[in-house]
């Protein structure tokens, strides 16, 4: 065969294949072209974009090789915040209104004489008709603020907001503070396991406060129990230490403000008892807001709530407030003598609502608000010369204000 043959032969060949492959290759090249014309298309509607100017990447999108600069654009020039020129934030799903038959926040703005470090104000995160709607939260300086609902009621979604891990779809939040004076620590910590706790701590001071001694480390791990195992690898750490190692983490910067998620859910009764004595003792010194299922917790340590149902913030206040509002304060008494003239002086007093038997030497008693029980209880039973055995409050704790306040959403879910 001759060699103009062979080569006729050869783009015979060629261009068969080609032929056969072309079908092929146009789906690809409608993605492509589709690519990039949804990016220009978002580059030409967005009010701003990231890390360089609309026209750089105009001619990022056109001249790098295709798709490579269509997906350069997404993933580094794309404004993700949701806006757009004279559109403001982009259409919500549909959002489920405020839940019925359930008050409206209780208290709002300011509290008398304070200053506020946390605010938002319309707070919405909405993931198709879930997450977030209307949060007005007031945080107050050097307050422990206990943050609880149900599963899903917006929880952690509102605290990486404050912690600007996520951005809301509308309405804002304000954190009076500089962003190094701030410190989180997740539900689920989670630190490379082939270094030491002391290791982790001293890496975190130096990204958040590298002007801060190591001395500060040592504290750190002290203050969250960790003084012993500070050169121990996190790998062989129970959840728990970890929980504890996050909080180190945290601590070790000094922050001003600190948000915990869930702070208490791995560690043992001990653990909780000595982590909520911790934040306790922050009251004051800084500010604390701490998210937990465990309402008894919160009771605890918290001098501010705020209720969360279905991404609506349906309480904020005292947690005092709360039973005072929600509930009938009401306490059993057992008296070791007559329980007849207690009941009687009991039944005299102003604040004293019912007085009622509930068993042999047993009363029950309802009263205006807790407080004034608590204080005129024991004065009664003392000016009646009776000798107490016990009183105990009957359902006048946060879980069964909690109960009533969301109790209309348990019965329709």
């Amino acid at each position: 065969m001759s060699v103009s043959a062979l080569a006729s032969s050869h783009v015979g060949s060629l261009g068969h294949s080609l032929g056969a492959a072309l079908p092929a290759l146009i789906p690809v090249l409608v993605l492509v072209v589709g690519l990039d014309a949804f990016c220009l298309i978002n580059l030409a509607r967005s009010k701003s974009v990231r890390n360089a100017p609309k026209l750089a990447w105009i001619i990022v999108i056109l001249a790098v090789s295709a798709p490579l600069g269509a997906l350069l654009y997404l993933f580094l020039g794309m404004d993700r915040s949701g806006r757009r020129d004279g559109s403001g934030p982009v259409a919500l799903a549909a959002r489920p209104a405020a839940p019925p038959a359930v008050p409206p926040t209780a208290t709002s703005g300011t509290p008398p004489g304070g200053r506020l470090i946390v605010t938002t104000s319309g707070l919405t995160k909405d993931y198709g008709g879930n997450g977030l709607f209307g949060v007005d939260l007031a945080v107050p300086f050097g307050c422990v603020y206990g943050l609880v609902g149900l599963n899903g009621a917006g929880k952690t979604t509102l605290l990486s907001i404050l912690s600007s891990t996520r951005r809301p779809t509308a309405g804002g939040a304000t954190v009076a503070v500089d962003h190094r004076r701030v410190a989180v620590c997740p539900d689920v910590p989670d630190f490379e396991p082939w270094l030491t706790a002391w290791e982790i701590v001293d890496l975190a001071r130096a990204l958040v406060a590298p002007e801060l001694g190591r001395a500060s480390v040592t504290t750190a791990l002290r203050t969250a129990g960790l003084a012993d195992s500070a050169d121990r690898r996190v790998g062989a750490f129970s959840r728990g230490m970890v929980q504890r190692l996050g909080l180190a983490s945290a601590l070790v910067s000094n922050p001003e403000l600190l948000v915990l998620d869930e702070p208490t859910s791995a560690l043992d009764p001990a653990g909780r008892a000595d982590m909520l004595d911790l934040v306790a003792a922050m009251r004051g010194r800084r500010t604390v807001i701490f998210s937990s299922h465990i309402l008894a917790d919160v009771q605890r340590v918290a001098d501010h709530v705020g209720i969360l149902r279905d991404g609506h913030l349906i309480y904020q206040g005292s947690a005092r407030e709360l039973i005072d509002t929600y509930l009938r304060p009401q306490w059993l008494i057992r008296i070791a003598d007559d329980v007849a003239p207690v009941a009687a002086a009991l039944a005299a007093t102003g604040w004293v609502t019912a007085v009622a038997p509930a068993g042999p030497d047993v009363l029950r008693v309802d009263a205006t608000n807790m407080e004034a029980g608590e204080r005129g209880i024991p004065a009664v039973i003392a000016a009646c010369g009776a000798r107490q055995v016990s009183c105990e409050p009957a359902a006048a704790d946060l879980e069964s204000a909690f109960l009533a306040l969301t109790g209309a959403g348990r019965e329709q879910s």
